[in-house]
């Protein structure tokens, strides 16, 4: 089997940062030196491990720079090869904004979120990025729904979304009220996630 570049190495995992830094890990971990330049496809494994230990690579986000210091735990903050390979948030602030959504739902408890309107590509987002780490119901806001089914919305849901700013009827809207409701006014998934952890932080 071919050998590989260290840079290329580097480049697979995600670290960006200064290559002599990976280079003195490498050596450290018995896996190589620092003047060979490519490395058997045998030991990748065992750097990519080598590596994540030492460092934790974010993007060029200042909210991903802080969060990564916070979670570093010992390991160099450097800068990630690219967004995509951010370890705070994959490039994407969606996925960030969701997943302290869950773990903000998890420290109150709450398994079960309900979405009432939204469009169908937020819908599908979310439900993506959530990948069953909440029970999901994610509902149509331009179909009608009857007061019966709505409280038994409301009844099945820990938290309930009403997304205003999007494709919702009042006459669905209205349906949703109580102290599980959250109203969202902005259309983006991160302000949803952002003000369902604020709800689960209020207590």
């Amino acid at each position: 089997m071919d050998v590989i570049s260290k840079a290329e190495l580097f480049r697979r995992i995600g670290f960006g940062g200064d290559p002599a830094a990976a280079e003195g890990v490498l050596e450290v971990a018995g896996l190589s030196r620092p003047a060979k330049q490519s490395i058997h496809p045998d030991k990748l494994d065992a750097a990519a491990t080598a590596l994540a230990s030492a460092f934790c690579w974010v993007c060029n986000r200042g909210d991903c720079h802080e969060e990564a210091v916070r979670i570093a735990a010992g390991r160099t903050v450097v800068p990630a090869a690219d967004p995509s390979q951010c370890q705070v948030c994959g490039g994407s602030v969606n996925q960030r904004s969701i997943d302290e959504m869950v773990a903000a739902c998890a420290a109150r408890g709450w398994h079960r979120l309900l979405v009432v309107g939204g469009s169908p590509n937020a819908r599908d987002e979310i439900s993506r990025i959530l990948h069953g780490r909440l029970e999901l119901r994610a509902l149509d806001g331009t179909i009608a729904r009857t007061l019966k089914q709505a409280r038994a919305d409301l009844g099945w849901g820990d938290v309930v979304v009403v997304w205003g700013s999007s494709q919702l009827d009042h006459k669905v809207s209205n349906l949703y009220t109580g102290p599980k409701v959250v109203t969202l006014h902005r259309r983006s998934i991160q302000e949803l996630a952002t003000e369902v952890v604020r709800a689960a932080r209020r207590g």
